[in-house]
């Protein structure tokens, strides 16, 4: 049997197992068939469902590509997508589809016209597995700058967050209830920290205890000064101090930290100018200012020459 034969054979079977596990993972019961029929479509909810309805297919079959990824497994990884906000149920199948569907596609995109035109195998396999790697080290690359933007975003704005905790506990209102002012506040105005606020409110009012909560707070976020105000937090309802003045003061403290971050990143500007500087600044400008005068000086010497 030809190696081109043995390619197309080995494609078509990937595809079809592919296509029936997609088919598979969102067929529709008879039921939905039937209640669609009677029920027909309505023009916005309609298309409001139908996009949900997309949603959720492409959503089932990425679950289904990553139920084959590597990884699934890996707690670290869960970690990650906590961290850079990507949770869900399935989130860790839909990053694994994702991770693999950019790895492996492009690596069988090269492998099998490569194969098919019977170059040799060995190079082949290389080039095919250059894509493989470099398609799987985009994704984790995105998913690591998305947790890490999103630690930035946490602790910039966590100082102004815990004033405004101080302004609501001085305001009469309970623990609890400051939480859940900020959380409501600061969720609106699409704040990573307020949503992870209101998320412990959701957590309190269900029945789960601050201490719990508040370490689920520091644990999924992955953040430092997160950990250090959830742990502080604790500490102080366990001794019964003064949440005010705790607050207030690590919120003073919190804020020199940004300051030193800033300062920090400003005096490490100029070591990072250096290597444009380097590459694209100083050759040009080198060749415009001595390139006439290397020109007039090899004139002189064929003159000289001559």
């Amino acid at each position: 049997m030809s190696p081109m034969l043995i390619t197309v054979v080995a494609f078509l079977a990937i595809t079809g197992l592919m296509a029936a596990v997609l088919f598979m993972g969102t067929a529709k019961s008879p039921v939905e068939q039937r209640l669609k029929k009677m029920l027909g479509e309505g023009a916005p909810e309609a298309a409001e469902a139908r996009k949900a309805e997309d949603r959720s297919i492409f959503k089932a079959a990425l679950a289904a590509l990553g139920n084959y990824g590597v990884g699934g497994g890996d707690s670290a990884l869960a970690r990650k997508l906590s961290a850079a906000g990507v949770r869900g149920p399935n989130s860790t199948l839909h990053f694994l589809g994702i991770r693999t569907l950019l790895s492996f596609g492009p690596a069988l995109a090269v492998l099998v016209p490569r194969v098919s035109a019977g170059q040799p195998l060995g190079p082949t396999l290389g080039v095919a597995a250059a894509f493989w790697f470099v398609g799987h080290m985009i994704v984790n690359l995105r998913l690591r700058q998305m947790g890490r933007r999103r630690s930035t975003e946490i602790c910039m704005v966590l100082p102004d967050t815990l004033d405004l905790m101080v302004v609501c506990l001085e305001a009469g209102l309970g623990l609890n209830a400051a939480i859940a002012r900020v959380g409501k506040e600061r969720s609106t105005m699409k704040d990573p920290l307020g949503e992870e606020f209101a998320v412990v409110s959701l957590e309190l009012r269900s029945g789960r205890s601050r201490e719990q909560a508040l370490r689920g707070l520091g644990e999924r976020n992955g953040v430092g000064d997160l950990k250090t105000l959830t742990g502080m937090i604790i500490q102080c309802d366990r001794l019964g101090a003064s949440m005010g003045t705790t607050l207030r003061s690590h919120a003073d403290l919190l804020r020199t930290k940004r300051r030193q971050r800033a300062e920090e990143a400003a005096r490490k500007l100029p070591i990072k100018l250096l290597i444009p500087l380097a590459l694209f600044i100083l050759p040009p400008l080198f060749t415009v200012t001595v390139g006439p005068a290397v020109l007039q000086i090899m004139e002189l010497f064929k003159g000289m020459g001559g």
